[in-house]
């Protein structure tokens, strides 16, 4: 068949779309957490303590304690969506780039704290579940630094 009555596509549309699965893996990580961080109200004190969380203030003033968790329960709920923007799952929304930079920080540093935790953790291996929580941040924030990239290197899908 010849190129000018065929049925041919074009380049353009043959390209599969470019998907960020970084972003959306960490997008959909902070969702979750979020989802977490608000069950957290429903909790007993000594849930609360297990996860590090402040189990007196669950105790001395549960409306506080709400309030605290639904705060940061946003925050990372905002932290999610602007992954699943960048992953081209939400609208582009402002300073994209820059607030997936600060995440990614915020992700990494706290991932950090696994180095200063260890040697505490090694004298009192009760507490080897904060190595976990480190270990778990720190690559969440290794996910965000492979969304970022790819964003910077492709753009964001669709734009």
């Amino acid at each position: 068949m010849s190129s000018s009555g065929s049925a041919t596509t074009s380049p353009k549309s043959v390209a599969a779309p470019l998907h960020n699965y970084w972003l959306l893996a960490g997008g959909y990580f902070s969702l979750g957490f979020a989802a977490f961080q608000v069950s957290a109200i429903r909790w007993p004190p000594g849930a609360v303590k297990y996860f590090g969380g402040p189990a007196e203030l669950r105790t001395e003033n549960p409306i506080r304690y709400a309030v605290l968790c639904i705060v940061i329960a946003a925050i990372v709920a905002v932290f999610g969506l602007y992954a699943l923007s960048g992953a081209g799952k939400v609208r582009p929304l402002p300073w994209l780039r820059t607030v997936l930079l600060f995440v990614t920080a915020i992700y990494l540093l706290r991932g950090l704290s696994i180095i200063p935790q260890t040697p505490i953790v090694l004298k009192h291996p009760d507490l080897v579940r904060f190595l976990v929580f480190s270990g778990i941040s720190l690559c969440v924030g290794v996910i965000h630094i492979g969304g970022v990239v790819q964003l910077c290197r492709r753009g964001r899908p669709g734009g």
